[in-house]
């Protein structure tokens, strides 16, 4: 049976993810740019987060999950409003679940050995759509 034992995969916080992308860029927070360790990592938070259950705090500063959502979004096109960046909890919960299903899907093709050049694309043009669809919304 596939096991992971997450005590041993360390952090993958806000500071971590803040490190990531000021050295490589946003794009290096797309789930095929991320490293086992951070993958695994991020697809806990990310279930954690879309199941209520939230941020344990002993894990350490804040999940890498929601900003990875936010920053995503805003790169998919997803602009500021004069108070800052609202966004629907609707709009947050799509993108988080897309997340989710990508990060996971990454997952599953390392496991099996089949790279898949379009999951970073794929994820960015769900995003887009998502966008454009939370701007039509009333």
């Amino acid at each position: 049976m596939l096991r992971v034992d997450k005590a041993t995969l360390g952090k993958f916080g806000e500071p971590e993810l803040a490190d990531l992308i000021n050295s490589l860029g946003w794009r290096s927070v797309l789930p095929d740019a991320l490293d086992d360790q951070q993958l695994l990592l991020v697809s806990g938070q990310l279930r954690d987060l879309l199941s209520g259950q939230g941020w344990d705090t002993t894990q350490g500063p804040g999940s890498a999950a929601l900003p990875m959502s936010l920053l995503l979004l805003c790169k998919a096109g997803f602009t500021r409003q004069a108070k800052g960046l609202e966004i629907e909890m609707v709009t947050l919960h799509e993108a988080m679940t897309l997340l989710s299903v990508t990060v996971d899907r990454e997952i599953v093709n390392r496991m099996l050995v089949r790279p898949d050049d379009a999951i970073g694309p794929e994820l960015m043009q769900g995003l887009k759509e998502l966008v454009l669809l939370a701007k039509r919304r009333p």
